[in-house]
């Protein structure tokens, strides 16, 4: 058996049966990242999938971020528009979520359910609005010039 430069208080096979469990629970846990990423991504399509606006917002992100790459626009100012992006696509997927379990309850059940949904589509609107008069905001100075430019 092989022994370490210390004083052989470290044989060699018990060095590689650590490395041998460490590497075992390194691969548990990116299996279960892994798993974790799949259903996330699973949920986003799903949410794709089941909600128009959803969709919609989508692809208002996607033509905002091609607008902060045409403009030069600050780092904080792309920074403000890329979390407002997270922000309502994020509370949209949380509206979908609680319309999901408000729909296995049914309005029979009680009535604050109906007002519940109501308020989660609502909190998604103001979120909505707020993100585009933000992004109107910071977007207008270099629309105004490439009209001008253009005119």
């Amino acid at each position: 058996m092989y022994h370490c430069r210390c004083q052989g208080r470290f044989p060699l096979n018990q060095l590689l049966d650590q490395v041998r469990t460490l590497m075992e629970k390194t691969k548990e846990k990116i299996n279960y990242l892994i798993k974790s990423f799949y259903y996330a991504l699973r949920g986003i399509a799903y949410a794709w999938k089941t909600e128009q606006n959803f969709r919609t917002e989508i692809y208002i992100a996607l033509l905002v971020i091609f607008l902060m790459f045409y403009f030069p626009l600050r780092l904080i100012e792309q920074v403000l528009l890329g979390l407002l992006i997270v922000w309502v696509l994020t509370l949209e997927i949380v509206n979908t979520v609680l319309e999901r379990m408000m729909d296995i309850l049914e309005p029979k059940v009680h009535p604050y359910i109906k007002v519940t949904k109501d308020l989660m589509a609502s909190a998604v609107l103001v979120s909505a609005a707020g993100a585009a008069i933000i992004g109107i905001v910071i977007f207008y100075p270099h629309l105004a010039s490439l009209i001008q430019a253009l005119i």
